[in-house]
């Protein structure tokens, strides 16, 4: 039987299908189920809305194969979707092809000086696309994808255009568009973040997972991994201090 969502991955799901928001944000934490939140939900996509094509980026296409296509790959086995009777993957192309003429396509999304507008992102016509641990994209490419979006039979399938975007605490990008508008109520319309923690995930794996941060872990990555926690300081400078106002 496949995995059920969680209600945070049931929330964000809401968000992916509507027909009003364009950016979503999901995660906030370690081991809160973003990469299989991903990989379900193109999966049931591509299997839904034959001939369309999704978006599956990570700063590093090798780092990206060792993580979220292994989910990905995970999510397949859970549904009972198989190599050679449902899909061929081309390592080549870095492209995923279903039967049913749906495809996922894997995306290297960092920044090459030999090609800083990234042209290189032309070529897509995707229907939607997703970025794993997207604080570590630069948020031009993030804009420039979503501009790849909404190309590949939404208006057939009545499917808004959605970047879906999946990340740990970091104060850059992410902080600022998704985490603090969405706690003074300035998130826009078209936006939207659903915080997950690692008790949000049901896997039975989570309390080993916690525990192994607790009992190994400094500070800041216990704040930052474990509560979410967007507003720790990262300035070793700064490390004392940010200790004693925890204790």
């Amino acid at each position: 039987m496949a995995k059920l969502p969680s209600k945070k991955q049931r929330e964000a799901l809401s968000y992916i299908t509507d027909n009003q928001t364009n950016f979503i944000g999901y995660g906030g934490a370690a081991f809160g189920g973003k990469s299989w939140l991903l990989c379900s939900y193109f999966t049931h996509a591509c299997i839904a809305y034959p001939g369309t094509g999704w978006g599956l980026g990570r700063k590093e296409l090798v780092t990206l194969r060792k993580t979220t296509l292994v989910t990905l790959f995970k999510v397949f086995e859970d549904m009972k979707v198989f190599e050679g009777r449902d899909y061929r993957y081309n390592g080549q192309l870095n492209v995923i092809q279903f039967t049913n003429g749906s495809e996922i396509f894997l995306i290297d999304t960092a920044s090459k000086p030999a090609d800083p507008l990234f042209t290189r992102f032309g070529g897509y016509e995707l229907t939607g696309c997703g970025i794993d641990e997207s604080a570590e994209t630069s948020l031009e490419a993030i804009n420039i994808l979503f501009t790849r979006c909404g190309r590949r039979m939404n208006a057939e399938y009545g499917l808004k255009a959605k970047m879906i975007e999946a990340f740990n605490p970091v104060k850059n990008h992410v902080y600022y568009r998704y985490h603090k508008p969405s706690t003074t109520g300035t998130l826009r319309a078209t936006y939207k973040f659903v915080k997950s923690l690692p008790s949000d995930n049901p896997s039975p794996e989570t309390e080993a997972y916690v525990q192994g941060i607790l009992d190994n872990s400094d500070r800041v990555t216990i704040e930052r991994l474990i509560h979410g926690n967007f507003d720790y300081e990262d300035d070793p400078t700064n490390m004392i201090d940010y200790a004693k106002c925890l204790d």
